[in-house]
């Protein structure tokens, strides 16, 4: 093993090969970035990891049109290990000015996915070049992770059958902490998301005689800041659950009261039981409500996302190769965030683990968040990235 330096880590354990690949992540990852594309529309991105994997010496398939799907065979039994990278963008105009600035207008990589592909493509080579004593590599490149449901279309195409998958492994660039540090744990690690479409249904008038309606954009503020109640007084304060009012649409003049309103809520959440409770509680404070000022309200609760939850045993494995990698001072096993991440369709099919790898720089001024468009990451992060896969898949091989 060889160390690299780094400002922020006296000594990263890395390996020569992974060392030997790295600028080639970088070159991918910066080619990745210059041309973002969003949601399923990934059709170029697509091409190039196709481009990429042929270079390798290995074949390729689409799935759910704009996905990729890779496979190393040893030829021997063994498991069916599933590495996944997402490889959308998001529409945001990047404001930065590195040599590498998105090329398409309106487009930008400021979630980190080009770098999670660049990661994987390194990783297939190296698996590919090296050879798999046993079981198989399924390596799987995923659009529309951004909202498009991509995960749920890869599973719908039979993205994790022929062969079956028996278990899976997925990593997120994270700016949330700095380069040389991991965090993985078990357990949720990702939040549930349900969107929710209110409409309340009032009496319109004119605003000089408001007695003579049933005002919905009243009735709609009070519902705002008693959905607040929820949290506060119907769930446990050892447990998390958010619920954000993030539209309020109603009107079209100053001395109209208007007929209806529109509220538009994201839910996020870890456990099943909160869940449920989120969801009948909002149901009566909004009925309840709106019946109480004389108006009718609509409700639309769509579940968008699962918990990203992450198996005790795999991501115990994880953790063991994070501090082979970083030392157990850089592994943290607390990660939990109210973001969300459609890794977790997977997970919730075969087991698995989803790890964070730090990628924030002061010095290089790596310091804004995933979405900002001036997001940046430290690339030296990718070479820990790169590893933490490499390792992790030959472990799973290996005893899973």
């Amino acid at each position: 093993m060889s160390a690299i330096q780094h400002p922020l880590l006296p000594e990263v354990n890395l390996d020569d090969v992974t060392r030997s690949l790295h600028g080639e992540v970088v070159s991918n990852r910066r080619y990745l970035h210059e041309h973002p594309e969003v949601g399923m529309e990934t059709h170029e991105t697509a091409q190039y990891i196709e481009q990429q994997l042929s270079k390798y010496g290995l074949e390729s398939n689409r799935c759910a049109e704009t996905g990729v799907i890779s496979m190393i065979d040893s030829g021997q039994a063994g498991p069916t290990v599933m590495l996944r990278a997402d490889i959308d963008a998001l529409p945001i105009t990047e404001e930065n000015t590195h040599e590498y600035v998105s090329q398409n207008v309106g487009r930008m990589h400021a979630c980190g996915h080009d770098t999670h592909t660049a990661m994987q493509l390194a990783v297939s080579r190296r698996l590919k070049e090296e050879g798999i004593s046993r079981g198989r590599i399924k390596l799987l490149y995923q659009p529309g992770e951004e909202g498009h449901h991509g995960a749920q279309k890869m599973i719908a195409d039979n993205a994790l059958k022929g062969p079956g998958v028996d278990v899976c492994y997925g990593q997120h660039i994270w700016a949330g902490c700095p380069t040389g540090q991991i965090q993985i744990s078990a357990g949720p690690v990702m939040a549930a998301v349900d969107t929710v479409h209110i409409v309340i249904h009032g009496k319109g008038t004119h605003a000089a005689f408001p007695h003579g309606g049933n005002d919905p954009i009243y009735c709609g503020a009070q519902i705002v800041t008693a959905l607040q109640s929820i949290v506060s007084r119907n769930i446990d304060p050892l447990k998390s659950a958010v619920i954000t009012v993030s539209e309020f649409h109603a009107g079209t003049a100053h001395n109209i009261i208007p007929p209806f309103a529109k509220l538009t809520m994201s839910v996020r959440v870890f456990e099943r039981d909160v869940h449920q409770i989120l969801k009948r509680r909002i149901h009566e404070v909004v009925n309840g409500i709106a019946d109480s000022l004389g108006c009718n309200a609509d409700i639309d609760y769509s579940h968008e996302q699962v918990a990203t939850v992450n198996d005790a045993r795999v991501a115990e494995l994880v953790r063991e190769e994070a501090i082979a990698i970083v030392g157990a001072a850089n592994v943290t096993d607390d990660q939990q965030t109210m973001g969300a991440e459609d890794f977790s369709d997977f997970l919730a099919e075969v087991p698995g683990a989803f790890a964070f790898i730090g990628a924030a720089s002061i010095e290089k001024e790596c310091i804004y968040p995933h979405h900002h468009p001036k997001f940046n990451i430290d690339e030296d992060a990718m070479a820990i990235g790169n590893e933490l896969m490499y390792r992790v898949a030959k472990r799973l091989l290996a005893e899973y």
